[in-house]
């Protein structure tokens, strides 16, 4: 490898940032996540293939790329986590700025991990935040079942025209259904985030979807332009299933489990399988779990750890897609306060009380670009995505 001044590439296996490959520093800063949930490897052999194939082929970057490890001591492990799931800390109460748990859950393993992670991305944007065009965090998953690639976004329009690029489904929204989530988080301090799900944690598909994902978001991000024939062959790589139509989905239904141990999915369902309303999917506690609503079942959970049973997710009409585009730039934010039962909790936060304001509620503000979380039985709060 050549020595420059533009690039840089550094291996640090014993530290939380793996890899640092630095290119110009007035491009942009990607920054991946991998090895968030300790079984989850094939980001982890993924990053490692992409920075070696980068190393020897002395590549000039026009921007940055690192790798922070996720869950070290779950890795070492081969666990999903030791104490708690470390992608569900990253925020408190309705602080949308705030991650990780007060109280006993300071002393657990994942604790201390999310520190060290956040210490870490603290000194990725210090380092380049005088100079850098834009910072983009990817967190690189697997799934339980089966499963062709998919991305989680949290629904920003930014975030929507990076995801777009790619020929696989795209779930919005999803972080009003799984709270605490790291990406959310870097969301609620002002950046691009978007997760990649690559497939089942034990298939080696997985590991060749998660290189293709990132070659191509250097690709589309601008820090590495590729050939056209290297982005065809890497979406290829990507294996999109033919029938699942790569549109945006949005979830309808979450079936929380109390205990893990008592729920027991039925064999056989994959992501984006088709079930029909009154469907028999699972059991839990010896009672029969129906599908209450029609669509197409995601993330069905095959192992006992977690409480996130399914969820049943739609597609997303394009008319609603192109005219909630259009009302995020529209004056409509400036009367959200003068709505009856809507209140101003926070610059970017509204309270909803149910008893007043009951209808359309959750689409008015989806519109407009905000989340919306249930405070308590006749409270929302709506946050500014």
């Amino acid at each position: 490898m050549q020595n420059s001044e533009l690039q840089e590439v550094i291996i640090q296996d014993t530290d939380r940032i793996r890899w640092k490959v630095t290119g110009k520093e007035s491009g942009p800063v990607v920054v991946v996540f991998a090895g968030i949930h300790g079984n989850e490897t094939a980001g982890v052999h993924a990053t490692d293939a992409v920075a070696t194939q980068l190393l020897e082929s002395g590549e000039k970057l026009n921007g940055s790329l690192y790798v922070i490890t996720g869950n070290m001591r779950a890795l070492e492990l081969g666990v999903r986590f030791v104490d708690t799931d470390l992608n569900r800390l990253w925020e408190t109460g309705f602080d949308r700025s705030h991650y990780s748990p007060s109280g006993n859950a300071n002393h657990s393993v994942e604790y201390k991990e999310s520190l060290e992670i956040k210490n870490s991305v603290e000194w990725v944007l210090n380092k380049h935040r005088d100079k850098a065009s834009d910072f983009i965090f990817i967190d690189l998953h697997t799934t339980s079942s089966e499963s062709c690639a998919f991305i989680l976004i949290n629904d920003r329009l930014d975030n929507r025209r990076l995801a777009r690029k790619f020929p696989v489904p795209q779930i919005l929204g999803f972080e009003e259904n799984i709270r605490g989530t790291l990406l959310s988080y870097i969301n609620n301090i002002g950046h691009m985030s978007i997760g990649f799900e690559a497939g089942a944690h034990t298939n080696v598909d997985s590991i060749t979807r998660s290189q293709a994902f990132l070659w191509l978001s250097m690709h589309w991000i601008g820090v590495l332009p590729l050939k056209p024939e290297e982005v065809k062959e890497h979406e290829k790589e990507m294996n999109v299933h033919p029938s699942v139509p790569d549109s945006y989905y949005e979830v309808t239904y979450h079936k929380m489990v109390d205990d893990p141990e008592k729920f027991n999915m039925r064999e056989g369902y994959h992501n984006f399988d088709w079930v029909e309303k009154g469907e028999f999917l699972a059991y839990e506690g010896g009672k029969r779990i129906e599908a209450p609503v029609s669509g197409r079942i995601f993330m069905p959970l095959y192992q006992k750890i977690g409480n996130d049973g399914f969820l049943i997710i739609n597609e997303v009409a394009p008319l609603w897609l192109k005219l909630s585009a259009l009302m995020r730039t529209s004056f409509f934010h400036k009367i959200l306060r003068w709505l009856p039962g809507v209140s101003k909790d926070s610059p970017n936060a509204y309270l909803v009380d149910l008893r007043v304001a009951r209808f359309l509620v959750k689409d008015i503000f989806h519109l407009l670009g905000y989340r919306v979380i249930k405070k308590d039985e006749n409270t929302l709060i709506c946050y500014k995505r």
